[in-house]
This record gives structure tokens, sequence and C-alpha cells, in this order.
């Protein structure tokens, strides 16, 4: 930015070829700057103030007469930035402020991974989209309220729970509505339990919110994220500790069809904090699973399946809609998987770790187990692609190769084992020496077209508009 400051860039563009460039087709434009080392022509040093303000005025209005139709305008850092990183001065402030001020007339401006520690970056309107996760809360908060009535996404860091409260009421005490905003990403990293923190009643600032993330490191003890936007939520993520499941039954936020567009539902547990495990992982799953059945979710993910809440089978029978399925800390075997793509139609995705017992027949001979399985289960799991084990022990990936195998001749499109880097050559030499053996030789056709890999994140892509209506997640 050095040489918009001192004049250089616009004496740049003025040269050949630059000269002759014109853009009169482009509807967007995007500013990269690099704040992490000095130029050594800096305009700090050696450009009087008065002459930065005039060359960034020249370099913006240059900019207008070469791409005259720019609608949208993105500012951004070319990197992640750090405490060592060098800050942007006022004169970047002033830039940002006239490039989305001057170029964009009556449109929009992004803006990414800005850093100010002063009041001049509040000058700049008309921002549709700041991500600022990571940075002072104070004036990225003045900033969100002087471009509330134009803001779509805002990804904001905040230190501490109760600094939803900056985004709610301005200076004044007065409620700030985001009327254009869909997607709200809050975090926080200092856990301060904000249960007993003010209400805002009457407050609505949020109502057409179709994303929201409330990473929060502590309870949330109010409803206000959520109000007012119960017909427009599609996705919804958040940690969850035992006195925000209260909050959420208290406030009745979620009831039966009370979120009539709510796609994916992402619940995650904050293990640092001082909670009894057992009972507030209990509440947790019976929490998530009670959001399932009162809205068409078609993605909803969560991280444990706890035993108490009786067989896996049994409980997420009521969740036809399950495209993929994620048993984080549940150990199953071949019968549990079987079991849940019966009563799971659309299960196209499984993660999980195994348990250290083979569950066949042990009077069955090796060689007949294929005739066996087979014999006893007809065909099943058309959407059945890819299961993920997640086990380095050599005797369970033994097991678990052989499974994979039985299982690829009873679910027609299941071609996809996925195990840790450690694991992949084991598992190949195992599944060659089965495939050459009797018994698995006559299917080895079929059986070739099992794939493995890593654990990356295989979802496997919904084609079909019945699956695309019906996809949905669940991670325990």
């Amino acid at each position: 930015e050095d040489h918009i400051y001192n004049g250089l860039a616009l004496k740049a563009l003025l040269r050949k070829p630059y000269v002759d460039y014109t853009f009169p087709k482009v509807r967007s434009l995007c500013f990269k700057f690099d704040f992490a080392r000095k130029s050594e022509h800096s305009a700090d040093d050696v450009t009087a103030p008065q002459d930065i303000g005039a060359n960034i005025r020249a370099f913006v209005r240059h900019i207008k007469q070469i791409a005259p139709m720019v609608q949208k305008v993105y500012i951004k850092s070319t990197r992640n930035i750090s405490i060592e990183t060098r800050l942007p001065s006022q004169q970047f402030n002033s830039l940002a402020s006239q490039i989305c001020q001057s170029i964009c007339d009556m449109e929009f401006c992004y803006l990414s991974r800005p850093i100010c520690m002063d009041s001049s970056l509040i000058t700049i309107r008309r921002l549709v989209y700041m991500d600022v996760n990571g940075f002072e809360f104070e004036p990225m908060v003045h900033l969100a309220w002087h471009n509330a009535s134009t803001l779509q996404f805002l990804n904001i860091y905040l230190q501490r729970n109760e600094n939803i409260a900056g985004l709610i009421q301005n200076a004044d005490g007065s409620y700030v509505q985001y009327p254009c905003l869909y997607k709200l990403i809050l975090g926080t990293r200092q856990s301060t339990d904000s249960s007993m923190g003010p209400t805002f009643p009457g407050a609505l600032p949020f109502p057409r919110l179709r994303y929201l993330s409330l990473v929060l490191a502590s309870s949330i003890g109010h409803d206000t994220p959520f109000r007012g936007n119960s017909a427009t939520l599609e996705w919804l993520n958040m940690y969850l500790t035992l006195n925000t499941i209260t909050m959420l039954r208290d406030n009745m936020v979620f009831t039966p069809m009370s979120h009539p567009r709510l796609q994916s539902v992402n619940l995650g547990w904050n293990y640092d904090l001082p909670e009894p495990r057992s009972a507030s992982e209990f509440e947790y799953i019976k929490f998530g699973l009670t959001i399932g059945p009162n809205a068409p979710v078609r993605q909803f993910t969560t991280l444990i399946y706890h035993p108490k809440l009786g067989p896996i089978t049994t409980t997420l029978g009521e969740h036809k809609c399950i495209q993929a399925l994620e048993l984080t800390h549940t150990r199953i075997h071949v019968l549990d998987v079987i079991a849940l793509v019966k009563v799971l139609p659309l299960l196209s995705y499984l993660s999980s770790k195994i348990l250290q017992f083979d569950p066949l027949p042990r009077n069955i001979d090796k060689h007949n187990l294929p005739a066996y399985v087979i014999a006893k289960y007809p065909p099943m799991g058309k959407w059945f692609r890819c299961w993920r084990i997640n086990s380095d022990s050599v005797f369970e990936v033994k097991v678990a190769t052989k499974w994979a195998l039985l299982l690829a001749l009873i679910c027609p499109n299941f071609d996809y084992v996925a195990f840790s880097a450690n694991s992949r050559e084991l598992f190949m030499a195992h599944m060659k020496e089965m495939i050459a053996s009797n018994g698995y030789r006559q299917h080895a056709t079929r059986l070739r077209r099992l794939l493995f890999g890593g654990w990356s994140n295989f979802i496997p892509n919904v084609k079909t508009a019945q699956a695309k209506r019906a996809a949905a997640v669940i991670r325990y």
C-alpha cells in the first residue's frame, strides 16, 4: 500500500502497457495488502500527509476510470496477521474508506482481515462482509454498528461472551438490528459463564439469519441470537454446555416445527469445562436428538453416542434422513453396521471405531463366510459408499478388512474404506490375501472395486434429487 501513498502505484499504471488497459465489464475488484513487511519505498517517512491524501484520491479516481462498472470491492490482507506483523496505519484506513465510497458508489465493499487500532476505520460505509475474527473487538464492533443496515456476513471475535451485548446495543443503549445479515460467526476463547447476564428483552437483532455459529468458551445466558429468525435459520453450529441446554429449553428455542428451514445442526461439546462428563454427555446427546425430528434437518452433526440411550439402531431409527454418521467415540462391529444400513436407508458414509471381537459365527469356516453372508442378508444399502475406521491396531485392521469385504458383497455401491496412514499397507496386504483365498476368489471382480484411502473428510456427493432432499449428517 506504500506505493499508493507515495504515488508510485499510479505512475506505474500510467506507463505502457498499463495506460491502455480498461476493464469495462469488470464487476468485482479485489485489493490485497501485505502488512507483514515494510516497503523500501515506504511513504511514512518521505511523503507529506497532505500528499498521501492526494495520492490516495488520484489512485482511486484512476481505478474508477479503468473499471467504471465495479459493483463489489474486496479488501483483504494476504496472510493471517500475527502480533509481530506491521499494523496498517491511519492512511490505510483512509485508503479503504476511499475505495469503498468512491469506487463502489452505491454498491458494497467486502472487508477481510483488517488490522486497525484507531477509530478512522469506522468511516467505511456500505460494508456487506466483515471477516474480522481474531482482531480487537471495540473498533470492529463500532464498524459493525455503522454498517448494520448493509452487513450480510459477520465473523467477529468476542473477548468474552458478554461482548454479544456490544453487537446488540450501541453506545447510547438502543438496540442495533442487522436486517440483511444472513451469516453470523461468533467465537470466544475466554471461559466466563454469562448465564446470569442481560437478556435484552425486545431485541431482535438478526431477523433474517440463515447461518449461525456460536463457538463460545462458556455458556450463553440468553436466546437473543435465535430470536426472530426461526423461519429463516438453515444452519446452526454451536458448542453446548449444561447451562446452554437449560437456557434453550427454558426459552423453548426449539419446539416442534419451530424451524421449518433448518437443514444442518452441528453440535460440539467443550471438554475443557469443569462439568460432570457422564451427565453432561448424556444431556448433550439427548438434546441433540430432539432437534432432528422437529425440523427437516438434512445435516445433523453431533460428537458422541451415550449407551444410556439404548441400542443405537433403536435411537437413530427415527432419523431416516441421515446420510452420514460419525460415531467418533463409539465402538461397533460389522453386525452393527448392517443394522444401521437397514434402519437408515439413505446412509452413505459411516465413521467409527470398532470392537475388538468378531461377532460372526465361529462354527462357520472362514472360507464359507462370503456364502453365509450372501445367503443371510439380501442386498441393502443402495446409498452406502464409505466406511471410515478409526483404528491403528493390527488386530482391528485385520478384522475390519474382513468386515469391509463382507459388506461389499451385500452393499452394491460400497466402494471406499478409509484408514489412518499407518494402517493402509496392512489393510491392502490383508485384502489381497483374502481375495485370493477360497470363498472370496469367486467374488474377486466385485471386491477389487473396494478402494482404500486416508482419513480425509470423505462425504460422498449426493447426486439424486431424492437424496439431496433427504441428505443428513450426524457426528457422534
